[in-house]
């Protein structure tokens, strides 16, 4: 869409009277209310310039200093950290005041144009193989360390001190690990339509089931679920709990060629430039003296992501960001949410047996399991909760657990009656009355015992065959509430009038 004169005209009086060091807040403003990126507009309002023959040379011969200072700045970093991206250096060069803030109103492509006429680049370019045709429609997920941070020390409070250091050649084995050989993983989520990504860093020796899941679920929460999650042989994969989780929530998790890097290049690429384009303006400062508590890291990366990266220009359409591309999740209805407890819900799974004392022997703990004994049962318990329940595998009921404390002396629990015992009561009343046939006289007790009374802990609630004055089920109570009322009810009325009757034990008084 082509803009008004006016409109032009307005962007440009807004930043020629717009305060020191303020004109990026302005352009920010204009893009976000014409929906086009920065770098559009800069074009935009440089329109006069744009259509003129260059001949291989720069509109101002000043653009000459100004890139070599930019990429001077942009190759600070040491060897093995790579490069400052062009647009983060060229912001660095006007704050320290390296350059006029006219600076910023030069389209990157035009330092980077520069530079590679000059020499200073040979950074080519990459295109991407495929796209989603909606955003959530496919989201890609990866995990790595940094290259470039590491974890030097902890805090009382659990937090943990992040500095920066030079990277060698060997690499990964040369990251220095002096705090329970803990590093910084990356954890992040991208939306294949868009590029719009989503991600957060932990403390950890490697990458981990448990640290994948709590990351989706977190950048699911801004997002929203996609149809399918796309992801490399990591431990989202290879773990039976982040595959059970992803499947209950209904998002398809796709197999993959082992080592097939080829075929995942959007999942690896856009985050680790992500995470580096986060990283390397740590450099340009003092970086050897620099530290940053991991919580704080953690928010700078969010605000990274936010007012940075996503602001980006699509790489396709270049003139919307990748938060643009992916608002047009409104023109298909919205995002599909997560649940708020879907984290809670992950569990391991293990099969255990039940002795006839009703014990489960678990992770070298006792538990009790009311009403289930001598059984074959699955163990879940809670990888972010604490929560532990059984499935009994012959008829697949659940079951709470609790702590087992065995009984003091003298002391009895009553338990329900098997199925057994239920036919030997029903026997001894079948034969109630009956003379006896075996022993006529019942041997009395010893003079000099005294039987001890039983302590009972808890007395067990049984119905009475013999009261009439309680309905025997809920149906026959119900149905001669009916017949009193003689007209019908709405079902939430006769939920109301079923809670209600139970209330009050089934009295025939009650309902009559």
């Amino acid at each position: 869409m082509t803009l008004f004169p006016s409109i032009i005209e307005q962007i440009k009086n807004d930043l020629s009277n717009t305060p020191y060091k303020a004109k990026e807040d302005i352009l920010r403003t204009w893009s976000q209310i014409l929906g086009r990126s920065r770098q559009n507009i800069y074009a935009i309002i440089r329109g006069k310039n744009k259509d003129k023959k260059r001949e291989g040379s720069p509109v101002s011969p000043e653009y000459y200093n100004w890139t070599r200072i930019v990429f001077a700045i942009k190759k600070s970093p040491p060897d093995g950290a790579g490069e400052i991206s062009t647009d983060q250096a060229a912001a660095l060069a006007v704050k320290w005041g390296k350059l006029p803030e006219d600076a910023l109103l030069v389209p990157i492509g035009t330092f980077n144009a520069i530079a590679r006429q000059i020499g200073l680049s040979k950074k080519g370019r990459r295109v991407s193989r495929f796209q989603a045709s909606r955003p959530n429609m496919a989201h890609h997920f990866d995990a790595s360390s940094s290259k470039f941070l590491y974890i030097a020390g902890k805090t009382g409070d659990g937090d943990y001190i992040v500095k920066v250091h030079r990277p060698g050649s060997g690499d990964y084995k040369n990251k220095p690990i002096p705090c329970d050989r803990l590093r910084p993983w990356y954890y992040g989520v991208v939306d294949d339509h868009s590029g719009r990504l989503e991600g957060t860093i932990f403390a950890a020796e490697g990458e981990t089931a448990g640290h994948s899941l709590k990351a989706i679920c977190m950048a699911w929460e801004e997002m929203g679920m996609p149809d399918q999650l796309l992801a490399d042989q990591g431990m989202l994969k290879k773990g039976f709990i982040s595959k059970d989780l992803i499947a209950r929530l209904d998002v398809r998790l796709p197999e993959s060629m082992p080592y097939a890097k080829e075929a995942h290049g959007k999942i690896e690429r856009p985050w680790r430039t992500a995470w580096q384009r986060f990283e390397k303006p740590f450099y340009a400062g003092d970086w050897k003296n620099f530290n940053i508590l991991l919580s704080e890291l953690k928010a700078q990366l969010k605000i990274f992501l936010t007012d940075d990266y996503n602001q980006l220009p699509h790489r396709f359409e270049k003139q919307i960001t990748k938060m643009q591309a992916w608002e047009r999740i409104n023109l298909q209805g919205g995002i599909v949410r997560i649940p708020a407890d879907a984290i809670a819900t992950a569990a391991k799974r293990r099969e255990r047996t039940i002795g006839a004392d009703g014990i489960l022997r678990y992770e070298g703990r006792l538990y009790e399991v009311k009403h289930l004994f001598n059984a074959k049962v699955i163990v879940f318990e809670g990888v972010f909760s604490d929560r532990l329940v059984v499935q009994d595998k012959a008829d697949g009921k659940k079951y709470e657990v609790r702590d087992f404390a065995p009984l003091d002396i003298g002391e009895y629990r009553a338990h329900p009656e098997t199925p057994h015992q239920k036919l030997i009561k029903e026997s001894a009343e079948i034969l109630e009355g009956a003379a006896p046939m075996l022993y006529a006289d019942k041997k009395s007790a010893p003079e000099n015992i005294i039987a001890m009374p039983t302590r009972v802990k808890e007395e067990r609630e049984i119905a009475d065959p013999f009261d009439i004055t309680v309905y025997p089920t809920l149906k026959e109570a119900l149905k001669e509430f009916m017949e009193i009322v003689g007209q019908t009810i709405t079902d939430g009325e006769r939920r109301d009038t079923e809670a209600l009757i139970m209330q009050h034990g089934l009295k025939k008084v009650f309902v009559t």
